[in-house]
């Protein structure tokens, strides 16, 4: 038969373990983002190139391709800025060149908004289980005047058997989660 004591320390021992395991999984992810002003579905969006400050070449790229269907999903049926033909290694990985034809082709477009950004992670972790890190910023401004309306920013850290896109997929999602827009009715 157990005493109070006993039955007491069994109960803090499982809350202590709860609470460690809660404090672990909340390490792994990290977001700010703000509630943004209400956008309607129907504006003029342009998705432009994201600035890859990872160590993985054309992160920015994949990270692109999920913004479009991610905005898709909320509504917004965004632009690509037009690709750049690459011949050569050196081309593939000078952001600067890619970002200077994309804003030349933006002065000639009539949007209402751009959103764009930065890639601060998107790799495996060394280690056994090699998880997932994604951290991306997420950016978007008036295009006329170049004001911005809204910025959010996350991180997260998956698991051994998760993928990196699958964890990029869940960063974006969670940002725009912060994006208001109006649907039409």
């Amino acid at each position: 038969m157990q005493t109070n004591t006993q039955t007491n320390t069994k109960h803090i021992i499982k809350i202590t373990w709860l609470l460690a395991a809660s404090l672990a999984l909340a390490a792994c992810a990290h977001y700010q983002v703000p509630a943004s002003p209400t956008f309607a579905a129907h504006s003029r969006w342009a998705i432009m190139p994201m600035v890859n400050n990872s160590n993985t070449p054309l992160a920015a790229e994949k990270a692109e391709q999920i913004l479009g269907a991610a905005l898709y999903a909320k509504g917004i049926n965004a632009t690509f800025y037009p690709a750049s033909e690459a011949n050569d290694l050196a081309s593939i990985l000078d952001s600067h060149a890619r970002q200077k034809k994309a804003q030349a082709w933006l002065a000639r477009q009539q949007f209402d908004y751009v959103i764009t950004g930065s890639v601060e992670e998107w790799h495996y972790k060394s280690g056994l289980d090699g998880e997932p890190a994604v951290g991306i910023t997420l950016h978007v401004q008036s295009a006329a005047d170049h004001v911005t309306q809204w910025r959010a920013s996350g991180a997260l850290s998956g698991w051994g058997r998760e993928s990196v896109t699958g964890v990029g997929q869940k960063v974006i999602s969670e940002l725009l989660e912060g994006l208001k827009v109006e649907r039409n009715q």
